[in-house]
């Protein structure tokens, strides 16, 4: 019985030591920790902020706080990191939200305390207002009344005039008097308007900060001794988003070299501005769940699946939701004299990009199998305004060769282009290309994916001293319709360099190559001799002596049924609604043919 006595009052001790224990845990001062952004990673439509931070470890278990970070932030994203790694171990991450006002807050109270007051001071002053209207409608049916009775006193002969005289001028000095009234009154209500609508708007901002919610992240570091520390904290956030862009600059009248600069157009109204962040670019996915490459057993058969499937619900779908009913709130609060709607204009611009780039980047992955990181070779302020900051990302020196490219069957305009290859270690993402020519602009072109060591050709503006020609040969080509339509066409094809100075033209055309066995391809004559490739492109390398002038000529004979082309063509719109790529190369025959026909 002792012994049960004993153990039941240590019992008793012991619980009252972890409660004492608890309760010290619960009212120990949590350390705020001072930090700044110092990396981060913008995808197509979020960003990965770094922030850092240096704290002063104590012995044992304690709580270290990151404060005032927006209320759309990922938690699932968080991740913490101690250096050294010796100075403690990271027991525990943790969320807090809480608004950043509650409504019961003595300021709250004040502030609609104020507003009433001045409401109160408006509307005793519009009353009083009202009772002015009242009195001048009673005088004036006091006028009405004397003047309605003036007849009948004169028809009677009992017209006393000094009495008309005192109601006259007494209505007369009534309505003044009350007419100066009114107009002090509207006078002292606009007086009030000013601070009325201050009192209002502070009243606003102060409801707004009941609505606007923050996070504060808790780290807990149990520490072997007090030792400084760099404590890191990652998350991630919507509201960023890039996307590639070039410029390309080449001296001499025959660059053979050129300069080619990437960039990134960055913007973000994620809540924080990135001051001087070390900045890198990604194409990749942050949603695309990585997982050991394997092989399901290849049944025939009934057999079921050997895995089942695992359904992955994206936190960020919740942070992009508070994000889009409280950043234009979170803005004004943080910038009360920014211009909200340019703010808000930039924010719409910058989910165009988003969606933009998160589609390019998607199709770069599924089609080339490839993701790129991109680093910032500067770290310029990126504020939380929507505004685009250009970063560059990379620069390449290229050996160029210069050549003209036409394709009069496109265009009449040939074009001067140069042949590249990406030399760098990283490829080149698509994007829209601004073309400088010994310092002058030309204008901008578009760019491909072009994978390290892969060529490219870059356009550098019009060869305006080319001179093309494609003509249909009237006399050589005709159209007979039948049960299978028979279509013989014969093309002209001329030309001229107009320029004082030897110049190298990369001529193209092409003929019909059909993989429908109801059109049929024969009769194909080139002059001067060409061979078509397997897609029926010809190609003609030419060197031109000044001003002088080349012909050429492509004929060929079309067999088709001309129910087929109706019907393909059909068949090829409602592919291209459905945007199904495979159509494009099966549909192009036919639209070829009607083109032609159309030239009849």
């Amino acid at each position: 019985m002792r012994a049960n006595r004993y153990g039941g009052a240590l019992l008793w001790l012991a619980a009252c030591g972890l409660a004492a224990a608890a309760a010290r845990a619960e009212t120990q001062a949590v350390a705020r920790v001072g930090s700044k952004i110092e990396a981060v990673t913008v995808y197509a439509d979020r960003a990965r902020v770094t922030r850092t931070g240096t704290v002063r470890l104590t012995a044992g278990l304690a709580d270290y706080a990151f404060g005032g970070l927006p209320g759309w932030l990922d938690e699932e994203s968080l991740r913490a990191a101690l250096a050294p790694a010796a100075a403690g171990q990271i027991a525990d991450v943790r969320v807090h939200r809480e608004y950043l006002s509650q409504s019961s807050d003595e300021e709250v109270r004040q502030a609609e305390t104020a507003a009433r007051e001045m409401e109160d001071k408006i509307a005793d002053l519009q009353d009083e207002f009202k009772v002015q209207e009242a009195r001048a409608r009673q005088v004036e049916d006091i006028k009405v009344f004397a003047m309605e009775k003036l007849p009948k006193d004169t028809a009677v002969g009992n017209v006393a005039v000094e009495s008309y005289g005192k109601t006259v001028e007494f209505v007369a000095e009534t309505l003044r008097s009350i007419a100066q009234k009114r107009r002090e009154i509207e006078r002292q209500i606009r007086a009030l308007q000013p601070d009325r609508e201050a009192r209002q708007r502070k009243l606003g901002e102060l409801r707004q900060r009941t609505r606007l919610e923050q996070c504060t992240v808790t780290v807990a570091i149990q520490s072997p001794a007090a030792a400084p520390a760099r404590l890191t904290l990652d998350y991630m956030l919507p509201g960023a988003a890039w996307e590639p862009v070039h410029e390309l600059r080449a001296q001499g009248p025959v660059p053979t070299a050129v300069a080619l600069t990437d960039y990134a157009l960055v913007s973000q109204t994620t809540g924080e501005d990135w001051l001087a962040a070390e900045l890198t670019f990604s194409t990749q996915s942050p949603d695309e769940v990585m997982r050991v490459p394997e092989l399901d057993a290849l049944r025939i058969g009934a057999g079921g699946p050997t895995r089942l499937p695992v359904q992955q619900a994206s936190s960020f779908s919740l942070a992009q939701r508070k994000f889009a009913v409280g950043n234009t709130d979170w803005y004004r609060w943080n910038n009360p004299q920014a211009n909200v709607l340019e703010f808000n204009d930039n924010g719409q611009r910058q989910q165009v990009v988003a969606a933009r780039t998160a589609t390019l980047f998607s199709e770069l992955q599924r089609r080339r199998g490839t993701t790129a990181h991109f680093n910032g070779e500067s770290r310029p302020a990126v504020r939380s305004d929507g505004r685009q900051a250009r970063v560059q990302i990379g620069q390449l020196n290229l050996a160029a060769k210069p050549r003209i490219v036409a394709a009069p069957e496109v265009s009449l305009n040939a074009a001067h282009t140069v042949e590249l290859t990406n030399s760098g270690r990283q490829p080149l993402l698509p994007g829209k290309v601004t073309i400088f020519h010994e310092g002058a602009f030309l204008g901008t072109t578009d760019l491909g994916f072009v994978a390290e060591g892969e060529p490219f050709t870059a356009l550098m503006g019009v060869a305006d001293r080319i001179k093309l020609a494609r003509t249909l040969d009237r006399r050589r080509s005709a159209l007979v319709r039948g049960q299978r339509t028979r279509m013989q066409v014969a093309f002209d094809l001329t030309v001229e360099n107009l320029a004082e100075t030897p110049a190298q033209v990369r001529l193209l055309d092409r003929v019909p190559v059909s993989e429908d066995k109801e059109v049929r391809v024969s009769g194909v004559a080139i002059e001067p001799d060409g061979k078509p490739d397997s897609k029926g492109l010809i190609t003609w390398d030419l060197d031109l002596k000044p001003k002088e002038r080349r012909a050429f000529r492509i004929a060929y004979t079309l067999e088709y049924p001309e129910q087929t082309v109706v019907e393909k063509q059909q068949q090829m719109l409602l592919r291209a609604k459905e945007a199904a790529p495979a159509a494009a190369p099966e549909a192009d025959i036919y639209r070829q043919i009607q083109d032609l026909e159309a030239t009849f």
